[in-house]
């Protein structure tokens, strides 16, 4: 019974979720991404402007 309503509905609970865990894999590297770019951003605007002092 449960076959039958998941076909008719056409949603498939396991591609779902592998999508779901997909699209949280990419979420997450572009997350790091933007992560290193604040990183670098801190370093040249707050310790690389010291060199005067």
């Amino acid at each position: 019974m449960e076959k039958n309503r998941q076909s008719v509905s056409g949603v498939s609970l396991d591609e779902e979720m592998a999508n779901m865990i997909k699209f949280q894999h990419a979420y997450n590297a572009a997350a790091r991404s933007l992560t290193v770019v604040d990183e670098m951003l801190d370093r040249v605007i707050n310790q690389m402007g010291i060199v005067g002092r």
